[in-house]
């Protein structure tokens, strides 16, 4: 009796340490991850601070460039507390998207209630959050806004010219 209990400690023991490793080597990605992520966030701003200051006062860039990062940390904590309390509450099943189809099957009025029922439709079928889209637009919306170059080249894309 004495003997397959040790062989059982020693398995479970040899399995403690094995999955001890893996979480120190995912810690040790998930720590580097945030490092270099951090770190081009640092150089994006000071790239954009120095864009700003060679139009604008210093001073100015300064207070732009520091409430950008004030947005910043509020959108990432707001995430992290989002998520932090969903993980106590039980997840729920997405809508159902039949009443929506059987909407989009009638003639429509004008093209926006086409197009706003299909984006519901796959929206709701994905299980995409209209936080996640409204994050994705404030994102594209300070690049293309922080960037001369690469509005005027998605510009010429869209237009063909």
């Amino acid at each position: 009796m004495i003997r397959p209990l040790t062989d059982f400690v020693a398995a479970e023991k040899a399995k403690l340490w094995h999955s001890l490793g893996r979480s120190a080597v995912l810690l040790s990605l998930a720590i580097f991850a945030t490092l270099a992520a951090f770190g081009g966030l640092v150089f994006a701003l000071l790239g954009i601070y120095l864009s700003l200051e060679a139009v604008m006062e210093p001073w100015l860039a300064g207070v732009i460039v520091g409430c950008a990062m004030v947005l910043i940390a509020v959108i990432a904590l707001w995430i992290v507390a989002r998520l932090i309390t969903k993980q106590g509450r039980p997840e729920t099943l997405p809508p159902s998207s039949k009443p929506t189809l059987a909407a989009a099957h009638k003639p429509p009025e004008t093209v926006s209630e086409t197009l706003r029922a299909t984006v519901g439709d796959v929206l709701g079928a994905s299980n995409i959050r209209a936080s996640d889209v409204v994050l994705g637009a404030l994102v594209a919306g300070l690049v293309l806004g922080a960037s001369a170059r690469l509005r005027e080249r998605l510009f010429r894309n869209i237009t063909g010219s």
